[in-house]
């Protein structure tokens, strides 16, 4: 399966992991391409000495073997080559040096087994000569003493300042983008939570990252600006129909009272219930865009929603117990949070009630405080109908409703609009049977 890094970590790693490769084996290469040079150069030198003392062509009696050898050892352009001149039994016949082992013909290679001394490293030339000799020529391949140390020392010291260099860079350069990708995100986080007011920082240098951050605050000006003209609008709807309505429920509530309203008293009464439920809309639509603002984040202070929780069900509890339902609390712990009192009571209002609202009589409702790693659980859940899986999107809607819903479609998405504030999440599961409505809020 191929590896296709999909992450700046990944791309680090597999960058990394490529250099160190690709570094090693130029390393590794440049070495041994260098050894083998120098190991073809001496072949050539001691071939060519050996040639010198012995041609290929004629023969060269043992008196004069010895001369060109005690020669040409004693020359000091040649004073690092060693010559051993041997008879068919082994025996050393002339020469500067003896082996502790018997030389194949051909070319090998000598090291510091060999105990010669002042030799770590070297090439040898055996070939035999007429009259049943054999004649051994070889040269080091190390200019001074442990020269194969020294070297790879070099190359370690070499190829390690690059490393070094590359890898100080590469992870400056990650880290310069993951504080720029993390500044986005962090950004993107608060526009989520609802603060549209956050933008990415600028540096000022007029570099391509600035440039991105530049045009990545205008995209969020302009979508600030919709967003605001959306909002106002709507609110200027909700504001300017609410006056009116009010004034039509008032004069439906006076001519309901009045005397003479005889039969068509019914019919007010009905009247005068849809234009509250209109003004019921109106204000939970201008709460939504509150909420939804983020402005009543500045008023977030320390909360114990255990506490909470307790004052809410005695709240709902009459209602309950008027349906014929039970509201049990079946967890509580003890935990905090920073938030908005008014509002987290409002959510679970809001859910406590949907679940008192849409079940038939003798449904039990629970509800439980559950403290978890770095949050904490709010649920109610009921044993009532509960809400199919595909109708839950509709519910969460804006005046989503189902057949068998009552009021105007807002509370759930109110409750939704509170959790975001708080930087958490609003989530409808079956409860097998009845609906069971988990708010996650971090602490």
């Amino acid at each position: 399966m191929r590896f296709v890094p999909r992450s700046l970590r990944g791309l680090t790693i597999a960058f990394l992991a490529l250099f160190f490769l690709v570094t090693t084996s130029a390393g590794l290469g440049t070495f041994f391409a260098t050894r083998s040079t120098i190991n073809a150069l001496v072949d050539r030198r001691v071939e060519f000495e050996s040639h010198e003392i012995a041609p290929l062509e004629g023969e060269v009696g043992r008196e004069e073997l010895h001369r060109r050898i005690d020669d040409l050892t004693g020359r000091r352009d040649t004073a690092d080559l060693g010559i051993l001149l041997t008879d068919r039994q082994g025996r050393m016949i002339a020469g500067n040096t003896r082996f502790t082992r018997k030389l194949p013909l051909g070319f090998s290679s000598l090291d510091d087994a060999d105990s010669i001394e002042g030799l770590s490293a070297g090439r040898a030339f055996v070939r035999e000569i007429p009259g049943g000799m054999r004649l051994a020529v070889f040269a080091e391949t190390e200019p001074i003493d442990d020269y194969r140390s020294a070297r790879q020392l070099i190359y370690i010291l070499g190829f390690g300042a690059i490393v070094v260099v590359v890898l100080t860079g590469l992870l400056l350069f990650r880290g310069l983008v993951g504080r720029r990708i993390d500044e986005m995100r962090r950004t993107a986080e608060s526009i989520i939570d609802g603060d549209l007011a956050t933008r990415v920082p600028v540096a000022g240098d007029g570099g391509e990252f600035d440039q991105q951050a530049a045009a990545f605050n205008r995209m969020l000006d302009r979508i600030g600006v919709l967003m605001a003209e959306i909002r106002n609008v709507t609110n200027d709807i909700s504001h300017e129909m609410r006056t009116p309505l009010a004034r039509l429920r008032n004069a439906l509530a006076l001519l309901e009272r009045h005397e003479d309203a005889g039969l068509l008293r019914a019919e007010l009464e009905t009247a005068r219930e849809q234009a509250d439920t209109l003004l019921g809309m109106f204000a939970a639509m201008l709460r939504i865009a509150e909420i939804e603002s983020g402005s009543r984040r500045a008023g977030f202070a320390p909360i114990e929603p255990d506490v909470l929780v307790d004052e809410v069900v005695e709240i709902v509890r009459p209602l309950a117990q008027e349906r014929g339902q039970a509201i049990v609390i079946e967890r509580r712990d003890t935990v905090r949070l920073v938030g908005d009192r008014q509002l987290l009571s409002q959510l679970l209002v809001n859910l406590m009630e949907n679940a008192a609202m849409h079940t038939p009589p003798g449904t039990t409702i629970r509800v439980a405080v559950e403290r978890q790693a770095r949050a904490v659980m709010l649920m109610v859940a009921d044993d009532g109908p509960g809400i199919a899986a595909d109708q839950r999107k509709l519910v969460m809607r804006r005046f989503g409703r189902l057949d068998r819903g009552e009021g105007y479609g807002l509370g759930l998405p109110l409750a939704d609009a509170i959790a975001r504030l708080h930087g958490g999440t609003l989530v409808l599961e079956d409860a097998a049977p009845g609906l069971r409505i988990r708010v996650t809020l971090p602490v």
